[in-house]
Order: C-alpha cells, then sequence, then structure tokens
C-alpha cells in the first residue's frame, strides 16, 4: 500500500511458550506416575506402554506449542496492526493504527526473566473486536515505544492522506 511501511513483523517467541510447555510436560509426568503407580499395585501394564505414553504426551506437547507459535503472526506498519492465525482455517484481526488509544505492556514475573510480555492495544470502539493483543513477544516494552515514537511523528507530519495510520 502506497507509503505503509513495516514498523516490526513476528510470532510469539519461544521463551513465552515455555509455561505451555512446563504445564503439559507436569501434566504428561503426573499421567506417567499414576500409571507406574497402578502398575506397583498390581494393575497389568506393561513399561513399554508406559514409555510409549510418555514419549507421545512429550512429543504432542512440543507439536503443539511449536504450531501455536509458527501459525501466529503479527505485523505493525505505519498504516495497520494485524494478527493472523490458524492452520487449516486463518483468523485474521486488523485495524487502523491511528485507532489505538491505548497500549499496555503485560509481563509476570517470570515473563521479566526470560525478557518477553504480552502487548494489549485498546482502540475506539467498545467491542472485544476493538482489543488486540500481541502474546508473547521479545522485549515487549521497546516495540511499545517504537509503536508510540511512529505514531508521534504522523501527529506531527501534517495532514493526513485520508486513510488513517501512521505514515
Amino acid at each position: 500500500m502506497g507509503n505503509e511501511e513495516m514498523i516490526w513483523e513476528g510470532h510469539p517467541t519461544w521463551r513465552a511458550m515455555l509455561s505451555f510447555h512446563i504445564k503439559w510436560f507436569a501434566a504428561t509426568l503426573i499421567l506417567v506416575a499414576l500409571l507406574l503407580v497402578l502398575r506397583s499395585i498390581g494393575v497389568d501394564l506393561a513399561y513399554a506402554l508406559i514409555v510409549t505414553l510418555l514419549l507421545a504426551g512429550l512429543a504432542i506437547t512440543i507439536a503443539i506449542g511449536w504450531m501455536q507459535r509458527f501459525f501466529t503472526q503479527y505485523t505493525i506498519s505505519t498504516k495497520r496492526l494485524n494478527i493472523r492465525s490458524g492452520i487449516l482455517s486463518k483468523t485474521e484481526s486488523s485495524t487502523n493504527v491511528d485507532r489505538i488509544q491505548n497500549i499496555t505492556v503485560k509481563q509476570s514475573p517470570v515473563d521479566r526473566i526470560m525478557k518477553v510480555g504480552s502487548i494489549d492495544f485498546d482502540t475506539a470502539g467498545d467491542n472485544a473486536s476493538d482489543r488486540f493483543s500481541f502474546i508473547g513477544v521479545n522485549n515487549p516494552q521497546d516495540l511499545r515505544e517504537r509503536i508510540m515514537h511512529a505514531r508521534d511523528d504522523e501527529k506531527t507530519a501534517g495532514p493526513h492522506d485520508g486513510q488513517g495510520g501512521l505514515g
């Protein structure tokens, strides 16, 4: 589009997926422990079955985490904010950047250590669809500052081209 420039493009970072992996690895290990207890009290369960379930649980967790990360794409241009996700069916949400009213960075203590976080964008409107979140991005404060700087530059640049946006 015309004078539209890319400000940032990315996916959720692998570090942000750690809590997902830890949770499901733990669930897999609890299931394996339960099966081992059942085996120890006399239930006829082969070790091969238990090991297979362990490996399958770990492999499925890794695959789902990777797919969630890989098939989610965030883009910010001088005109648009865009979120695209999905594997077989795609969901795409976008809004003009000049509609962004508030940018909130959220980080848990673990997120701060890992230097990741979520960025919530509140846009003009009352609907839930007027909120966008980039979940699990690297250095979210830096990204917020880049967006705010570009938006401020647009406000001082002069008249708009009528299409909205930052550029």
